[in-house]
């Protein structure tokens, strides 16, 4: 499970040099399917010898691992590092394109954006007849708990018979709502979730939103009333386009926040320039940045020091033994590092226009 994955820990490490080998790979067959990229990038390494020797080396150590653990399905990540003696490997369960990088660090931004993107979050699917209460973690469901409701349906009798009818079966329901909400209270002592999504019938939903305690009350973002009937695939379609909704919500709501925090001077910054000055000092809090934006950047082989921007020399020491980076990578490292978040997120107009990159600061 990708969730589980440390980026903290891979943030720490880090060499002088380009000595890391980072790769995402789809499928099994995604190395073989890379052999144009590694030819390319060891030509375009042969005017260092030790960066050339380094990724040669790299390549092997995936190559003998892969060898000894093919992948069976999905897909995984690898970064290694045979200067340092070092070697992850972790397996990702959702579609993801192939990649390569060299650089002097592990390159988490695509870990990052997974974890952003696929948050765990407390299910409840519930009729009149049944309830499903499960935890969604990495994209896929676990830790699944049943109720068993078998409240009946409306009937007409008439009279005080009908009454009678009617006040057994609401508090059926009442009690029913109940069950499923101990459940779901259980499931928020044991795991971590900020959000709750329900589907199922109307009256059932409604009743158990009647029921919900305050913290979890908080914490339902959305529901769909839709007929259980209609499948496995059409309620995971309808369970995760709320999710994707919300999601969205979110990543907007930060931003605006962030936007007006800058506008009254507030503790906000925008631009890579300031955004990156502000995580090497673990002043950030949040990052919101466009999902599929690129940020050049460089750093410089012999003082370490990482800048903005496609300079001929590295401007604390003068140095021209520098290298290009992606700058956001380089800050979700930092961000890592102290603790703070970063958001990724579909165009916004505004946030284009002041650099693609944007932070709420915690001082």
């Amino acid at each position: 499970m990708f969730d589980k994955i440390n980026l903290r820990e891979l943030a720490k490490v880090t060499a002088p040099d380009r000595a890391f080998l980072s790769l995402y790979l789809s499928d099994a067959g995604a190395l073989e399917s890379l052999g144009k990229r590694i030819g390319n990038t060891r030509s375009l390494l042969r005017d260092n010898r030790d960066e050339a020797e380094y990724f040669d080396e790299n390549i092997e150590l995936v190559e003998k691992y892969l060898k000894k653990n093919p992948v069976e399905s999905g897909g995984i990540c690898i970064f290694a590092c045979w200067a340092l003696d070092y070697f992850k490997a972790f397996p990702i369960e959702v579609d993801m394109p192939d990649l390569l990088i060299v650089d002097s660090s592990p390159y988490i931004r695509p870990l990052a954006e997974l974890q952003d993107e696929y948050e765990n979050f407390a299910v409840v699917v519930a009729d009149n007849k049944s309830a499903r209460i499960y935890l969604v973690v990495s994209a896929k469901a676990e830790s699944e708990e049943r109720v068993r409701g078998n409240i009946k349906n409306h009937v007409r009798k008439g009279g005080w018979s009908q009454q009678r009818y009617e006040r057994r079966r609401d508090k059926q329901l009442h009690h029913y709502a109940k069950d499923i909400v101990d459940r779901l209270k259980e499931l928020d002592r044991s795991e971590s979730f900020r959000r709750i999504l329900m589907a199922g019938s109307r009256e059932t939903l409604a009743e158990i939103k009647r029921v919900l305690p305050a913290h979890l009350a908080r914490k339902l973002v959305g529901e769909k009333a839709m007929n259980l009937s209609e499948g496995e695939h059409c309620i995971n379609r309808e369970i995760f386009d709320l999710y994707f909704d919300e999601e969205r919500r979110s990543e907007e709501r930060l931003w605006e926040r962030i936007r007006n925090e800058y506008c009254r001077k507030g503790k906000a910054t925008v631009g890579a320039a300031d955004v990156l000055d502000a995580a090497k000092a673990g002043r950030v809090s949040k990052v919101v940045v466009s999902r599929d934006v690129r940020i050049d950047g460089i750093r410089c082989r012999d003082c370490d020091h990482l800048d903005e921007g496609a300079h001929a020399a590295c401007s604390k020491c003068g140095s021209q033994s520098i290298f290009k980076i992606d700058l956001v990578n380089e800050i979700i490292e930092l961000l890592a590092s102290s603790g703070a978040e970063a958001d990724f997120v579909d165009p916004i107009p505004g946030l284009t226009e002041v650099g693609n990159i944007a932070a709420l600061l915690r001082y």
